[in-house]
């Protein structure tokens, strides 16, 4: 057997088990207490200030991916780039909201661009290493699956059974994926430093998430929600720039001849 194939029946397997795990578990309501974050003054009339501003390295992270669209070095990535950058972009909006009124409404307008983004990058990945799609109807399936776990869990919770379970598949199966799909299969064009980073700074992120009030009730003053915000929009930069692109001569070399 290839290494390919048995990356392959591999990723099959490990979704498989999720997949029954899962199923066994039962539903996952959402946590109320999830939208109880530490720090939670007010500054300049903005509440939750610190975990509201804290979303704008997002936008910035996401307009520089599209800023670097134009040079862009392989074609095919294109499409699952663009909805990547669209998606962290967007989560400076959906997050900054969720932060200025927690509550189970304004959480999925902060969890849709994150799942578009998550959603986008394996898109991206599994294109490069595991399965030939220049069609992008990996990304476009990948897409619809992750929108339609988000909007899966509203209307669960809107009729008072609510159920993360696919959210968490969504979110969390692929960060176990890349890790496998990395070590067993080389890179074709993806930086695979750059998505090692990544990687380590999704995990910092999450560990930065979970010691919120630890962190806040340090002498740093800040809390580890706006942290992870920081972090975690750090490691979307590294996917962006995982992401190769011509050099900028080469770039306006290359819109000159398009316009002759």
């Amino acid at each position: 057997m290839s290494r390919l194939a048995l990356t392959r029946v591999l990723l099959l397997l490990c979704t498989a088990v999720a997949i029954v795990a899962l199923a066994l578990h039962g539903p996952i309501p959402q946590d109320p207490s999830y939208h109880r974050f530490a720090d939670a003054r007010t500054l300049f009339g903005v509440p939750n200030a610190w975990n509201v501003l804290s979303n704008l390295p997002f936008l910035v992270v996401g307009l520089h991916g599209l800023m670097r669209l134009p040079r862009l070095s392989v074609e095919r990535t294109r499409a699952g780039y663009v909805a990547l950058c669209i998606g962290i972009a967007c989560v400076a909006f959906g997050s900054g909201a969720y932060h200025w009124a927690p509550s189970n409404a304004t959480l999925v307008g902060d969890r849709l661009p994150m799942t578009v983004a998550f959603m986008a990058f394996f898109a991206l990945l599994l294109d490069e290493r595991v399965i030939d799609d220049r069609r992008h109807r990996l990304l476009a399936a990948l897409l619809v699956l992750g929108v339609a776990s988000v909007a899966y869990w509203n209307i669960t919770e809107r009729f008072g059974v609510g159920d993360l379970r696919p959210y968490v598949l969504v979110q969390f199966l692929p960060m176990l994926l890349v890790p496998l799909v990395l070590a067993l299969l080389p890179a074709r064009w993806l930086d695979a430093r750059w998505l090692v980073a990544a990687l380590v700074g999704y995990a910092l992120a999450k560990a930065l998430e979970h010691f919120d009030a630890a962190i806040y009730a340090a002498p740093v003053m800040v809390s580890g929600h706006a942290l992870k915000h920081i972090v975690a929009a750090l490691a979307a930069l590294c996917i962006v720039l995982a992401v190769p692109t011509r050099g900028p001569q080469a770039s306006s070399v290359s819109q000159s001849r398009g316009r002759k």
